[in-house]
């Protein structure tokens, strides 16, 4: 048999086309393939977002920051929607957010709360008569004892008005404003007092009656001066000591005192005194309360003479802080 035949002429039918085609051939496709791709992706975006589109505007769009439904005056919302203005909101109690307040009268101004506390002081003080003062006060003292008291008459003239201290209690809605007073008691000497308006709700301002009667008026210096077999409530001005001075009250080593003030920094009206073990002292000592030593503070206190310890020595003692300002 013939040996086969492997030259190169053979198998020329079937060889790989040379190199620089097949690179010319790769070199063409890829890029067309690369175009096809972003073609197609750039379409398929495009549908996707037109039908996101016609969905939204289908169903309405919702801001997820803020779902709450606008309040809205029927009226304008009527005109608006007629208009195509947008829904004005507003504010509770309001028929609109751009009404105008409602103006004073000609001539008046508005006022703050101690403006006006102030104003009815003023009239109080300036007040001849206790028919004057009636309407601009609250007393619990009955009538005929307010008819032999220091307001049936003229007060002396006022050297200075400041205000010391505002509370106020929310939950019975009372704000209480606290006035350092002095009055002229001549040659050059003032007799300072404490005046306390209240102001209940909307209610007018009123002055309270009854601590002024208990330190100007002189009921405390009137109980305080000589031994009662009755306990007292006064409404005065409490300044707590740690010690008891007072040698000639009994045991007094175990007592701390009570300056009973008319105003603060002023001279006491009478010294009251109180068991290290007490209930008194133990709110002193505590550093919740309002009251601790070495502070003024506006309190209702009840006091009692004691003439156990020693019958020969009485003492003014306080019982009790029954309330840590002047509410009766």
């Amino acid at each position: 048999m013939p040996a086969p035949n492997y030259s190169s002429e053979a198998f020329s039918d079937v060889h790989p086309p040379p190199r620089h085609v097949r690179n010319r051939f790769v070199r063409f496709v890829i890029p067309l393939l690369f175009v096809m791709a972003s073609v197609a992706i750039g379409f398929g975006v495009a549908t996707f977002l037109k039908k996101h589109s016609k969905s939204a505007s289908g169903n309405g769009s919702v801001r997820s920051s803020d779902t709450r439904p606008i309040l809205q005056d029927p009226e304008s919302a009527s005109s608006n929607q007629e208009s195509g203005q947008q829904a004005t909101p507003l504010i509770p109690g309001r028929s609109s957010v751009n009404e105008p307040a409602s103006p004073l009268p000609a001539g008046l101004e508005a006022k703050s709360p101690g403006v006006v506390a102030k104003d009815v002081l003023d009239k109080f003080l300036a007040a001849k008569t206790l028919a004057e003062r009636l309407p601009l006060m609250e007393a619990s003292t009955p009538q005929p004892e307010l008819a032999k008291s220091c307001l049936a008459g003229p007060l002396p003239e006022v050297t200075n008005i400041s205000l010391g201290a505002v509370e106020n209690n929310a939950v019975e809605q009372v704000a209480d404003f606290y006035h350092n007073v002095d009055f002229d008691a001549g040659n050059n000497r003032t007799n300072p007092h404490t005046i306390l308006v209240r102001i209940r709700g909307s209610a007018e301002p009123k002055v309270v009656a009854d601590p002024f009667l208990d330190s100007y008026g002189g009921r405390l210096a009137a109980y305080a001066g000589s031994p009662s077999d009755k306990a007292g409530f006064f409404q005065v001005i409490v300044w707590p000591l740690a010690t008891c001075y007072d040698e000639r009250v009994p045991n007094h080593e175990k007592k701390l005192t009570l300056k009973l003030l008319p105003q603060v920094n002023a001279k006491e009206i009478a010294l009251a005194y109180v068991g290290r073990q007490s209930k008194i002292a133990q709110m002193l000592e505590d550093g919740t309360y309002s009251v601790g030593y070495g502070k003024a503070k506006a309190c209702t206190v009840m006091l009692r003479w004691n003439t156990e310890d020693n019958p020969d020595t009485p003492y003014l003692e306080a019982v009790a802080l029954r309330t840590l300002d002047w509410n009766p």
